[in-house]
């Protein structure tokens, strides 16, 4: 479990609860200023356009060009056809699914790019197509590339790593896929030393740590055998809840199969110590369905705060 024995009562603690993410317009709002339109689409295609030259061409053809592509002649006498025209609810299935993945977008700024990329259809679809359903492809898109955590905490800003705090949660999974890739390794593998610091960073070391502890389950915390998980939950202030990308988020049985693939790949130095971390992690309760987020950026997936609904009166035992 990753919390740091401190400050027990004035650190927070992540957790994560099922919640469904269409419900995020009427939940509390804690940002300060929320970006317009043409700021989150500028920003967008930034981030598009910072992609590797060959990822960028391949993304345009796709996603910017959806009619460029002609049909293909039936026969070598043949004129070609009227070009081919991508049907307009899969553009802008496209363009939401490329934000979430490829930028890390906050659901808030999913919804702006659905209606964006509806908008730049309706200029070259055809009026006999069926409208749009926006929340249909949201719901499709936050169902599938996000998952909804909870944490403990005294204070909005309780929720930054104690390391790497400038990193943002998009970078972590670039670069994490660039180093694989550029070694031969799996990409569904955490690189080694990053299973580390998660392994550890779950048994309570946590002061030089990337990550952010959550949880599914808040509740599950209030009965943990680890007394200062229940600490966390029986004294913080509130319960926030965030919508945060896949991508971004580790799980115990990930980083417990990444050490072990790491060590059958012959790192013998450091076999004793990772025989000792495994150990350890599998010590830690399962039902608190402990989750890390990797990043430094996790306030601005946060959908909702709460006063801790599980935090103990004065005097209460």
């Amino acid at each position: 479990m990753n919390v740091d024995p401190r400050n027990a009562t004035d650190n927070s603690f992540e957790i994560q609860q099922p919640h469904h993410v269409g419900q995020q317009q009427d939940e509390l709002s804690v940002q300060t200023s929320v970006p317009t339109s043409s700021e989150i689409q500028e920003s967008f295609e930034q981030q598009l356009n910072d992609l590797a030259p060959d990822e960028s061409v391949s993304l345009h053809l796709t996603v910017e060009s959806p009619s460029a592509i002609a049909a293909p002649s039936s026969a070598p006498n043949q004129a070609a056809s009227e070009p081919s025209r991508c049907p307009a609810s899969s553009f802008v299935s496209a363009r939401a699914q490329l934000a979430a993945t490829l930028t890390g977008a906050t659901l808030e700024a999913l919804r702006s790019e659905i209606e964006l990329a509806e908008q730049k259809a309706l200029r070259w679809s055809s009026p006999t197509e069926a409208a749009i359903d926006r929340d249909r492809v949201f719901d499709d898109v936050a169902g599938s590339s996000y998952v909804t955590l909870r944490r403990f905490q005294n204070q909005d800003t309780d929720c930054k790593p104690h390391a790497e705090e400038s990193t943002s949660a998009i970078s972590h999974v670039r670069n994490t896929a660039r180093d694989l890739s550029s070694i031969g390794d799996p990409l569904e593998r955490y690189p080694m030393d990053r299973a580390r610091q998660a392994g550890w960073h779950m048994r309570g070391k946590t002061t030089a740590s990337p990550f952010v502890s959550m949880v599914e389950d808040p509740s599950k915390l209030t009965v943990s055998r680890d007394h200062w998980a229940r600490a966390i939950a029986n004294n913080a202030n509130t319960l926030h809840t965030y919508a945060v990308p896949k991508s971004a988020v580790w799980t115990p049985d990930d980083v417990l199969s990444s050490i072990a693939i790491g060590m059958n790949a012959g790192d013998q130095d450091n076999v004793d110590a990772d025989l000792e971390l495994m150990c350890s992690m599998g010590r830690t309760p399962t039902q608190e369905t402990e989750r890390l987020f990797l990043g430094g950026n996790l306030d601005s997936y946060r959908i909702a705060r709460q006063e801790n609904p599980y935090k103990r009166k004065s005097g209460e035992e």
